[in-house]
């Protein structure tokens, strides 16, 4: 089983070491100095203060792609259209598709790219950056859920897939509520993510201090409030649950915080943005996620 990961920056590179570590064909795909790197020095890779340096298969071209047996997709939802329409005509048939961005969009992107394949949702739960070119640091976390999502001949490769991660060392739990985990994991990202790119400030410690907690509690109870209209059950238990674990996190600089710093857009309009657009069609109110949009609107607009 050939494995390729299209869109090798932090999750990515990090996914991708662990499978390879374990014995498993992996390409990555890549662009920028980053792949540059990765082509020319290696992998750098450090994982619980452990640094690993590996020699690793990387191209900027999609066509080296269409060897792969699992496509597991680490680009950021900013970039999934594009990189959908590169893939076109370059998957095969019997391949397995993945989908891990953040949001609940991106299964339902890849399905209307790729009708004909079996897809499966994905969450990733992970500290991890880039922290020079060829150079990937993963702080926390770095477990997987996944939920079968379309049918297709490349779904022969699902269970394959669950225990290469499970051998890699990547903790690993298959779903059936591909919707519920999904929003589950929309859930943190909009208690947290804006919030810490705003501060700059690690997420643990934003859920330490009581005043930006009010505001994370209250960003996600919105959030609680659509899904459970669009027959999604969250909880006040959902909410809790994920404050907990991230007071018991490393040091997480989420993703909004890193393309802040790089001077990138950011996802927020597929998470605090998603809950504002859903409050509005179901004539709900949603001003925290609204506020927690317009600030980073404002901060890229000012980068």
């Amino acid at each position: 089983m050939k494995i390729g990961i299209a869109g090798a920056g932090a999750v990515g590179c990090h996914y991708g070491s662990m499978l390879q570590q374990a014995g498993y064909d992996v390409l990555l795909l890549g662009r920028g100095e980053h792949l540059a790197a990765l082509q020319n020095d290696g992998l750098l890779h450090e994982s619980n203060g452990v640094p690993r340096h590996l020699k690793v298969q990387a191209t900027n071209s999609v066509a080296d792609i269409g060897a792969c047996d699992v496509v597991m997709i680490c680009c950021k939802m900013i970039g999934l259209s594009a990189m959908l329409e590169a893939l076109q005509g370059v998957i095969k048939k019997s391949a397995l598709l993945v989908s891990l961005q953040n949001g609940v969009e991106a299964p339902d992107y890849v399905a209307s790219a790729f009708p004909y394949h079996a897809i499966v949702a994905g969450t990733a739960f992970i500290g991890a950056r880039i922290e020079n070119p060829g150079h990937v640091i993963h702080s926390a976390a770095g477990g997987i859920r996944l939920a079968q999502w379309k049918d297709g001949e490349g779904a022969v490769y699902f269970t394959p897939l669950v225990q290469a991660l499970e051998a890699a060392g990547v903790p690993t739990r298959v779903e059936e509520d591909a919707r519920l985990m999904l929003w589950r994991k929309l859930l943190w990202n909009i208690g947290f993510n804006a919030i810490t790119a705003i501060t700059r400030r690690h997420a643990r410690d934003v859920a330490a201090a009581p005043e930006t907690l009010s505001i994370i509690r209250a960003a996600m109870q919105e959030a609680v409030a659509v899904a459970n209209v669009e027959g999604v059950r969250l909880g006040e238990e959902d909410i809790s649950k994920h404050i907990k674990v991230t007071l018991e996190m490393g040091p997480v600089k989420t993703s909004m915080w890193q393309d802040i710093e790089s001077g990138h857009l950011t996802e927020v309009d597929h998470i605090n943005g998603y809950v504002v657009r859903g409050a509005d069609k179901l004539s709900l109110q949603a001003p925290v996620n609204r506020m927690l949009t317009t600030l980073l609107h404002a901060i890229e607009g000012g980068a």
